[in-house]
Formats: C-alpha cells, sequence, structure tokens
C-alpha cells in the first residue's frame, strides 16, 4: 500500500469491554446494540450488531466484555484516508434507550501506518479505544 491510497484492507472487530452499562446499581446487565460506519474513498459502510437481538453485558469486571467477536467492519479498497466509527446504544424498556460515547479515529498518510491492532492499552493514558464508557479493539490488516 502507498500514501495515495490503493490498497486493500480489513477492518475487524474483536472485542468490547463495557465499563458502565448505565443501569441501576442493583441491576447487573445491560441490553447492548452497536453500530459502525467506516468511510474511505467517500463511500461509508455501516453495520449493526448483534445481527439480531442485543448483548447483555455487566459492567462488572468479571462479565463486561464480549470477546472474540471477530466481525469484519469493512473490507476493500482504501482511499487515502480512514474515518473508522463505532457506536453503542443500552437498551431500555421504559425510558429513552442510554448512549455510549461515540468512537471515532481518522486514519491518513500513508495507510501502511495503520495496520495492526488498535486497542486501549497501545497509546497511554489518552488511548482514543479507551473512553469514559466502554473500550474496543480492533485489527486493520491487509486483505
Amino acid at each position: 500500500m502507498s500514501d495515495n491510497g490503493g490498497g486493500q484492507i480489513r477492518v475487524t472487530l474483536r472485542w468490547i469491554q463495557i465499563k458502565d452499562n448505565k443501569e441501576a446499581m442493583w441491576d447487573d446487565g445491560g441490553e447492548f446494540r452497536f453500530r459502525s460506519k467506516v468511510t474511505t474513498s467517500g463511500q461509508s459502510h455501516e453495520l449493526e450488531f448483534p445481527e439480531q437481538g442485543y448483548w447483555s453485558i455487566s459492567d462488572h469486571p468479571r462479565r463486561n466484555k464480549v470477546d472474540k467477536i471477530d466481525k469484519v467492519l469493512f473490507e476493500g479498497a482504501v482511499g487515502e484516508t480512514l474515518l473508522v466509527e463505532l457506536f453503542g446504544v443500552e437498551l431500555d424498556d421504559f425510558t429513552a434507550n442510554d448512549t455510549l460515547a461515540d468512537y471515532c479515529r481518522e486514519y491518513t498518510g500513508d495507510s501502511s501506518t495503520w495496520l495492526g491492532r488498535h486497542q486501549p492499552t497501545d497509546e497511554g493514558s489518552d488511548d482514543p479505544e479507551n473512553m469514559i464508557d466502554w473500550r474496543v479493539c480492533y485489527d486493520i490488516e491487509t486483505a
């Protein structure tokens, strides 16, 4: 891949971890749905997951992670930039749904520098994958 785009990449979501399930203290689990939007070459590719229903996720440290998701969010030709956005919502029956902080990261420059695992512990305390109420991990690799 070169700095002017044109290569083939794959963006794969590996795991999600909830730090705040947006529920009352006595309610251990929240029901979550997620959406991704990956934009490159002026085109956006959106997915919702899980495909049906929701994931029940606690904010308890032993039960707050959905591991081995391995969901391909995008696969194809890449332009000069790549924008990865992730959105989460905790579903409520009797009140308005609670949204998680939006994740947004734009990659520019030589696309070969985008490759690798992007996770909450790889860039220090201000890591963009470590948001206030959730954490994400995904890979960008050649396709």
